[in-house]
């Protein structure tokens, strides 16, 4: 357990255990789990087309695009304050 100095220092940063902000965890969060949804969409999409349903592929083919977006945005985030 922290002494009170540490306890104290801790709250006023606003750190984590990690030794990163808050915020900044939460983009690296933010970041695998977008990254691990637009790889399960593609395969959703790889599904919905084996069953031949292109619209169905389309649209997880779109939200797969959509998280890939999210991705590339964090990551940019994420290198600014790393």
């Amino acid at each position: 357990m922290p002494d009170a100095a540490t306890a104290t220092a801790i709250k006023s940063d606003r750190t984590i255990e990690t030794g990163f902000r808050d915020s900044t965890y939460d983009l690296v969060v933010l970041l695998q789990q977008a990254l691990q949804d637009c790889e399960r969409y593609q395969h959703f999409a790889r599904d919905a087309r084996r069953d031949d349903d292109e619209e169905l592929a389309s649209f997880f083919d779109e939200l797969a695009l959509n998280d890939h977006g999210v991705a590339a945005r964090a990551r940019y985030l994420l290198a600014a304050r790393i």
